[in-house]
């Protein structure tokens, strides 16, 4: 829970105490304590039916909870309807009035907001890349200039607490990066507090200056991305973040699990001599060092995973050629030697 200190309260756009929800009778969260801090990019990262809309639909009052409190910007909003929330919500479809234009459909966004100008809305336009389409109807629209047109809604709005619910989900990944990295600088220039949920982990890492991982009706851990992708706090967490995901291995010695993500390895060294070796897996307290053989080899999209075997496991790594120059080109049955500094450990 966050402290009860009136300065760290007041840093706080959003703060749910002791929240429970359910659904059907079953719970979704129980004795939720959560926080985002004022001006921050907050990621809300977990799994399909772990609650990520339900969260968001909390703060914006379309859902209420079953008991606690939701407070924004140091006040308890929890009897609150929504136009009253000072929430701007943007969703995994485009809210549109589909018989307007795309210009009228930014019209009528300045007008429900008292502070839009006329300046504001050029800009955004601009940024987003949204000028050569302003006559055109929203059907006209392709699905990336869909969800501009509606980020760029609730942006005019100019409300304090932007809501966003996987909004480029259905989005291949060339169009969703370059709407992210927009989205990103506006946040970042105006200050505005952004709650964005998403299942994909590497989005949540490229954009927010926090993450919180939920699941099992609560909030598993909540970091800086770089802290929750090295240090997760269980192996929920470790799991959804990283793709492909985290390969365990008992160390009985240690009495402990090792977590090791396939494109973390290093390549030390390689011989393609059929010679006998001595197979290696050792296990350190801030590494993890293999030597074993080339099993298998594929390409999947733009990366290379590779297997080495070592006794009994299969070791996964993905195979990072351009800082890896200096190694000698791998094939099936070659001799690897790999290393992996700072592995996930867990105590069994």
């Amino acid at each position: 829970m966050f402290s009860s200190d009136p300065q760290t309260q007041a840093s706080l756009a959003v703060e749910l105490r002791q929240l429970y929800f359910d659904y059907r009778g079953v719970a979704v969260f129980e004795s939720l304590d959560w926080g985002v801090c004022r001006g921050e990019f907050h990621t809300v990262l977990g799994a399909s039916g772990s609650g990520k809309t339900t969260l968001l639909r909390l703060i914006a009052g379309l859902q209420q909870p079953r008991a606690g409190s939701v407070w924004l910007d140091g006040k308890e909003a929890t009897g609150y309807d929504t136009h009253r929330r000072g929430v701007a919500l943007v969703g995994q479809t485009a809210a549109t009035y589909d018989h307007l234009s795309v210009a009228n459909n930014l019209r009528l966004a300045e007008e429900l907001s008292s502070q839009a100008s006329e300046g504001l809305r050029e800009e955004l336009v601009g940024q987003f890349g949204l000028r050569g389409v302003l006559l055109q109807k929203p059907s006209e629209l392709s699905g990336g200039q869909l969800q501009r047109l509606a980020i760029v809604r609730a942006l005019l709005s100019q409300r304090p607490l932007l809501l966003m619910d996987e909004p480029l989900a259905h989005l291949q990944e060339s169009m969703r990066s370059p709407i992210r990295k927009l989205l990103r600088r506006w946040q970042e220039q105006r200050g505005v507090t952004c709650i964005y949920v998403t299942h994909d982990s590497l989005e949540a890492c490229e954009i927010s200056d926090r993450v919180s991982v939920i699941g099992d009706c609560k909030v598993l851990q909540t970091a800086a991305p770089q802290t929750v992708y090295r240090r997760p706090a269980s192996r929920a967490v470790a799991e959804l973040l990283g793709r492909p995901t985290v390969q365990w291995i008992e160390v009985p010695e240690r009495a402990s699990v090792v977590g090791l993500r396939p494109a973390d390895w290093q390549v030390v060294s390689c011989n393609c001599s059929d010679e006998r070796f001595d197979e290696v897996f050792e296990a350190l307290e801030d590494r993890v060092r293999i030597v074993g053989r080339l099993v298998s080899m594929r390409q999947v999209e733009s990366s290379q995973w590779w297997e080495v075997q070592v006794g009994q496991e299969r070791i996964l790594f993905i195979w990072q050629e351009a800082a890896q120059l200096s190694i000698a080109p791998l094939s099936i049955g070659s001799v690897v030697e790999l290393n992996q500094w700072n592995p996930i450990r867990l105590e069994q």
